[in-house]
């Protein structure tokens, strides 16, 4: 029978660091007695048994039931509970050959350790109150953060900074759930001053959310990337482009047209974002069939892409096709190629000049790509500035902070129409609950290893 995450007096073992060859590798354990386990497998029994917590310990792992060393390793020791889990915990770290790590973990599930679950250690955390949900599912975020910007927010959701604003508006609710249910109990207490101050509680407790609500696809913009699309015709000079931006020669540039037939992708970091770039097909009419394909292809991107980048063979000038893929993306950075070639034609107005194989004035391009990804980030979010404020990036949580605010509108709807109390302090305490469940107070069973089973290993 597979073990679940609620099986928390199993200890458990997992390699916290990337599979695959590393100088170093990090195996955790954890479990009320995982440091009697580990020490059936080190050198220096006793001195594992005698460690303080947040003591180093060096010695050699070794196979109790055969004797045989199998690597030279420092086992750091953890003493509930001032632990990440809470419980009793060692780290050992070896060196970092795939076939240790296999070794060491074959070693400590033959002493009782299972394989920990994905994110089964921040789960361990979360039930022992070392954390709540919202931290938690920033660990997993962090682990995930592929530039500056989406480490920021999650480092910042990490320390408490959202789940104190959330606290905050839960607190409101729950201040007014008490106040209403008083009011249930004692009607004759009721006057003109508690209408004005509930409602006043209750519109500034939407207007938090709606901060909240609205940073959330800046957010997961920061989280996931931008998709930023290369476009134009063939022999514009695209896959040139693609590896400038790429710092390789990933696409193959050719004179030949119609050479990338289908599209070509790759993640990079510009500024402080993480961006897909992607080189598509040259946009033209084609009876090969593998080329139409491609083109169809790169339409489909280009209906989907957060910035578009639309490259002009500066020496050919513009036709009918360009102006007219001008007129129907006028958000897209309009760029005129070849502009280091002397028969290169001066750029129209609204068009900038550039060379996708100078490198040297590659840097004052790239700041333009930069700004307008930032003017992009600033317009998924009506509230707040980009740098300073507390952003969502979890579907999860955006999807129960608009199910809070409109229980919190049916609430205020029903209040101002004249309902009963106990109507309005339904609607209320749904949206208290809806906080809950972002938070972790409020949370089933099923809703908690769902969360945690998109963590990696040894999370």
């Amino acid at each position: 029978m597979p073990r679940s995450y609620f099986d928390r007096n199993t200890p458990i073992a997992a390699l916290a660091t990337p599979e695959g060859r590393s100088a170093l590798a990090v195996v955790r354990t954890a479990g009320a007695n995982a440091i009697e386990l580990v020490a059936r497998c080190f050198s220096n029994r006793q001195a594992l048994l005698d460690a303080q917590g947040y003591q180093a310990v060096y010695g050699w792992f070794i196979d109790p039931s055969s004797g045989e060393y199998i690597d030279e390793v420092i086992a750091l020791v953890f003493r509930a509970p001032h632990s990440f889990t809470g419980e009793n915990a060692v780290e050992i770290m070896s060196h970092g050959s795939p076939a240790v790590v296999e070794r060491i973990l074959d070693v400590l599930y033959a002493q009782g350790f299972s394989p920990a679950l994905h994110g089964e250690f921040s789960f361990r955390a979360f039930v022992q109150g070392k954390t709540d949900l919202v931290r938690a599912e920033a660990i997993n975020e962090l682990t995930h953060a592929s530039c500056e910007a989406a480490r920021h927010d999650a480092l910042q959701r990490l320390s408490g900074a959202l789940s104190r604003k959330l606290g905050e508006i839960r607190d409101l609710m729950v201040d007014l759930l008490a106040d209403i249910n008083a009011k249930l109990d004692y009607p004759e207490d009721e006057g003109p001053e508690e209408s004005s101050r509930w409602l006043e509680i209750m519109h500034h407790a939407r207007d938090a959310l709606s901060v909240l609500i609205q940073s959330y696809p800046g957010g997961r913009l920061r989280q996931e990337g931008f998709l930023v699309v290369i476009a134009g015709r063939p022999n514009a000079g695209k896959s040139s482009l693609f590896n400038l931006f790429a710092r390789e020669e990933r696409a193959i540039v050719s004179p030949e047209p119609g050479t990338t037939r289908d599209w070509i992708e790759t993640w990079i970091s510009i500024g402080e974002f993480a961006v897909r770039l992607v080189d598509t097909a040259g946009l033209r009419s084609s009876q090969n069939m593998i080329e139409a394909e491609g083109v169809r292809r790169s339409q489909s991107l280009l209906e989907r892409a957060d910035v578009i980048l639309y490259l002009v063979d500066g020496v050919a000038g513009l036709n009918d096709e360009d102006r007219e893929f001008a007129a129907k993306h006028p958000e897209a950075l309009l760029l005129w190629n070849k502009a280091d070639l002397s028969r290169c034609l001066p750029a129209p107005e609204g068009w900038i000049a550039l060379s996708a194989k100078d490198v040297r004035s590659f840097g004052e391009f790239e700041n333009i790509v930069i700004d307008r990804l930032r003017s992009y980030a600033r317009t998924t979010q009506k509230a707040g500035t980009l740098e300073r404020q507390i952003r969502i990036a979890s579907e999860r949580q955006a999807g129960l902070l608009k199910q809070s605010d409109l229980a919190l509108s049916q609430a205020l709807e029903a209040y101002t129409a004249g309902a009963g109390l106990d109507l309005v302090a339904l609607h209320i305490r749904e949206a208290a609950e809806a906080i809950g469940e972002i938070t972790g107070d409020i949370a089933a069973d099923e809703v908690l290893e769902r969360v945690f089973s998109t963590f990696c290993l040894g999370k």
